[in-house]
């Protein structure tokens, strides 16, 4: 017996740590190593390799271990490690959480925390709306500015400008000094649109609807102009508007008046519906069992079965996101799950005296 006894390392444990150093540094290098829980291990214990150990025994002695954050056993040991007794062995982490900040976010995100399941943030969505209030200043360049870009040459419906070349169309001017006297203001709208109710400007001015000037296509471009399309009080004139495309671009510019700063594009109608490229959100489930998506940006309480997908559309091009994903149940012989292992290192455990509950895998 005294043979057997000097090749046996015996430790009590009571706390987190790696149970090599609780061993001490001679009884670690024993063949056998005994461990046995005198205290509930909040956190984690660590087993490192050691080639002089043979057998290696962790009695739980009717005391837990529980990790909230992450495995509540992490050996290396190339020797198995057995665990024996009645005391829970748990991972009670239940949530991941993944999140890109970058609005400009696109591709695949692999959330490693949930079995490297993804989300894709795609393109391959597109959306329709219509743009009834729209304001911008002009420049005092001629251009407006904020108008000469390709988005807008989108809202016009591209080179022939379907959306201006409509009968509904509208758009409105306001005096940049309301207190003008006599104020300024405009209105114009598309061919066929005389008819449409006249706009009071932010300054009191009464306009009437002007209707294009010219309307012309040249090379599949439309250029379309407004002559007394308003009235600037500063030179007590008329201006006149142009539009069209250049290089994709949509230009509108004013002329006429002494300073075009003195008018304000105040809103108007867009006519048709714009269609738009927003982003299309896809969670792909490689967990083994189903979770719940919250967090609300983009998903909130959406529940994705094993292998399955969840998908959201946003109306607009920002490709973050942040979601928290949370799981629940147990498995076929009542114990519950976790997106942590009992052991998360390279060695073994075995499991046939051990009587506790331990946690189970979703992975």
């Amino acid at each position: 017996m005294i043979p057997l006894l000097q090749n046996i390392g015996y430790a009590e444990i009571s706390s987190a740590g790696t149970l090599n150093d609780a061993m001490g540094s001679a009884k670690s290098k024993l063949p056998i190593q005994f461990f046995k829980l005198t205290d509930n291990i909040s956190g984690n214990l660590t087993l490192s390799n050691d080639s002089a150990h043979k057998k290696i025994i962790l009695d739980t002695n009717g005391k837990t271990i529980t990790n909230s954050s992450g495995a509540p056993l992490t050996t290396n040991s190339s020797t198995t490690l057995e665990l024996k007794g009645s005391g829970n062995i748990q991972s009670t982490l239940k949530t991941f959480t993944s999140a890109v900040a970058s609005t400009s976010n696109t591709g695949t995100t692999t959330i490693s925390e949930s079995d490297s399941s993804t989300v894709l943030v795609g393109t391959d969505h597109t959306f329709q709306s219509s743009l009834t209030s729209f304001g911008a200043q002009a420049s005092g360049q001629g251009v407006f500015t904020s108008l000469n870009n390709t988005t807008w040459a989108g809202y016009v419906g591209g080179n022939l400008m379907p959306n201006v070349n409509n009968a509904n169309f509208r758009m409105q001017f306001n005096d940049a000094f309301t207190e003008d006297n006599p104020p300024g203001g405009g209105l114009i709208v598309g061919p066929g649109g005389g008819g449409q109710s006249n706009y009071t400007s932010n300054a009191g001015r009464n306009c009437s609807p002007v209707v294009p000037a010219s309307n012309s296509v040249s090379n599949g471009i439309r250029t379309i102009s407004w002559s007394g399309a308003g009235f600037d009080p500063r030179s007590g004139s008329t201006y006149n508007i142009g539009m069209s495309i250049v290089n994709g671009n949509f230009y509108m510019t004013m002329s006429g008046a002494s300073d075009q700063r003195y008018q304000l594009l105040a809103g108007g109608i867009i006519p048709n519906a714009i269609t738009s490229t927003g982003r299309k959100f896809t969670f792909t489930n490689n967990l083994a069992i189903s979770c719940v998506l919250s967090g609300g940006d983009p998903y909130s309480s959406v529940t994705v079965g094993a292998g399955a997908t969840a998908v959201s559309n946003r109306d607009s091009t920002d490709g973050s996101f942040s979601l928290t994903g949370t799981i629940s149940g147990s498995d076929g012989s009542s114990q519950p799950f976790s997106v942590k292992p009992v052991n998360d290192g390279t060695g073994d455990i075995v499991v046939s005296s051990h009587t506790g509950t331990r946690s189970a895998s979703a992975f």
